[in-house]
């Protein structure tokens, strides 16, 4: 294992649809990287065959739901309602990630 943490996606029923505040169903999804001019960096923006680029579902900081805009955050640690530790856990993972080929398995647990 390089990293172990948790994530965190909006609650209630997942969506293919673009403009959603919703997350993104089960499944694997390739990554690109996308320079974000909200974020300042560049991040892991997930794609596949029902959810488009287009939609921009981005892996990036934050600690709860109201930060997820339809996005995945990531943390160290967590509670019911968030994770903690966001920006560090991010910034491991882009340093063991950062401009690499890979997929992300999307499993929900509940």
């Amino acid at each position: 294992v390089l990293l172990k943490g948790y994530t965190l996606e909006p609650a209630g029923d997942d969506t293919t649809a673009p403009n959603q505040d919703k997350r993104i169903p089960q499944g694997l999804y390739n990554v690109a990287w996308h320079k974000s001019p909200r974020f300042k960096m560049t991040l892991p923006l997930l794609f596949n065959e029902s959810v488009s680029r287009e939609r921009f579902i981005l892996i990036h900081a934050g600690n709860y739901p109201k930060h997820t805009e339809g996005c995945i955050l990531l943390g160290d640690a967590h509670v019911s309602n968030g994770v903690f530790n966001s920006k560090t856990t991010l910034n491991q993972f882009l340093g063991l990630t950062k401009n690499q080929d890979f997929k992300v398995k999307i499993v929900n647990h509940l």
